[in-house]
């Protein structure tokens, strides 16, 4: 077994603290079985119980936008269209970051990869393609953000409430246990100093980061703080 621990994350400097809006990311498998006994379709039923699937549907998670939001870009910046929105801006003319960001940490190698929601109907495609990625979040430490890559040229950017956004696949074969955290500052400036090691130790891969990270024991400091910001 695997414990992630996993936490909504959001700017310090915001001047709300947006966890209300982050539900616990559900298990792929578990919605898809429900769907299958609705359907009660025998090929749908063998199809979960191929391994092939089964093993990757196990720990695969999925997350859902909590409120419809809607966007028009005009001259290089996003306007909100309607009065229900989060926090959303381009990070240049074809990325769109939508505001929900995550983030995964785990004691044990593992890698995290972040995939657009494939097996689900959503209507946020039509306007943009989420920026996949992967990497070992027991060696690395953070933030996920989920990043749309406007399609066609694109100027607006819309989803409903409820729409699957994206997945987590953990790729093991062993049982995933997901528990939440609150993030704190020493967290927050770990993470950063993560996500933005490019600007201060360019051109290295990933692998080296890696090395850095747990031979500064920076592992040992982030489940130290995680375990203090257990949210029960």
């Amino acid at each position: 077994m695997k414990t992630v621990y996993w936490a909504p994350w959001f700017p310090k400097d915001d001047v709300h603290h947006w966890n209300i809006l982050f539900d616990d990311p559900k298990k792929l498998l578990t919605k898809v079985i429900k769907d299958v006994s609705e359907f009660k379709n025998e090929r749908l039923d063998a199809m979960i119980r191929c391994p092939a699937f089964s093993t990757l549907g196990k720990n695969t998670y999925y997350i859902e936008n909590p409120i419809a939001s809607e966007f028009k870009i005009v001259d290089g910046k996003i306007e909100p269209v309607g009065e229900n929105h989060y926090v959303t801006f381009l990070t240049n003319m074809n990325i769109l970051m939508y505001g929900l960001s995550y983030i995964f940490f785990c004691e044990d190698d593992l890698e995290l990869l972040l995939t657009g929601p494939y097996f689900s109907q959503t209507n946020y495609t039509k306007y943009g393609m989420l920026v996949p990625g992967k990497f070992n979040i027991g060696r690395w430490f953070r933030a996920i953000n989920l990043e749309m890559l406007l399609v066609n040229n694109r100027d607006c950017f819309k989803m409903e409430e409820g729409e699957p956004m994206a997945y987590f696949n953990f790729l093991t074969d062993e049982k995933v246990v997901l528990k939440r955290f609150e993030g704190n500052d020493t967290l927050r400036k770990l993470s950063m100093t993560c996500g933005r090691s490019s600007e201060w130790w360019s051109n290295v891969p990933l692998a080296k980061r890696y090395e850095r990270f747990l031979a500064s024991k920076t592992n040992r400091l982030v489940l130290s703080e995680i375990k203090k910001q257990l949210v029960e």
